[in-house]
């Protein structure tokens, strides 16, 4: 959680300048030409300065600090669920998960980190595509923009594209914890020789 809760503050104006380069422009009829990242970062400073860069903050905190405990939680979690059923069956070294049992235990890390705190992620990314003062009756707040969801559409609107998310992160996921299990293997072993 501490660490999800030092990234965020790095992943917010990254997230911000990616968020605003993904909407598209609202326009009545005329062409108008897309600017850049540079374009969006200078826009961000010149209307909202320094600060600016880290609207959505709080979404982005929730996100990244339940995230990482639910994604690491997750992983050891189902691990230690695979080490039971192992054990169970009398051939088991507790060291080491057979590879398919890796790949489930970081597929569900990933479902977790991304279905428990997809809300929080919603909001946040509302709150930096949107002109939310309009929604909220002047206020820009985590609370007021994530109540003003909720008013318009419920709990479907708060898990809006969660799916295609989810479905991401179950090979990435799975990718990312077994190949690290397979380097912290050998590096053991490298030590050990």
């Amino acid at each position: 959680m501490v660490a999800g809760a030092i990234t965020s503050l790095f992943l917010t104006p990254i997230e911000l300048v990616k968020c605003k380069m993904q909407v598209p422009l609202q326009t009545t009829g005329a062409t108008i030409a897309r600017p850049g990242i540079l374009g969006i970062i200078g826009s961000i400073y010149r209307h909202q300065g320094l600060r600016g860069y880290w609207h959505g903050q709080t979404g982005t905190f929730i996100r990244e600090t339940g995230g990482g405990a639910a994604w690491f939680g997750g992983y050891e979690g189902a691990k230690n669920c695979f080490k039971l059923l192992n054990q169970d069956s009398g051939s088991f070294n507790d060291d080491e998960l057979p590879v398919i049992q890796r790949m489930a235990a970081g597929s569900t890390a990933g479902m977790l980190y991304n279905f428990l705190f997809y809300p929080a992620d919603t909001i946040k990314s509302r709150m930096q595509t949107e002109d939310v003062q309009r929604l909220t009756g002047g206020k820009s707040t985590f609370r007021a923009v994530g109540a003003a969801l909720w008013r318009q559409h419920g709990l479907k609107g708060m898990y809006r594209g969660c799916g295609i998310t989810v479905g991401r992160s179950i090979p990435s996921s799975a990718f990312i914890f077994t190949v690290y299990e397979e380097l912290k293997k050998r590096w053991s072993q490298h030590r050990a020789e």
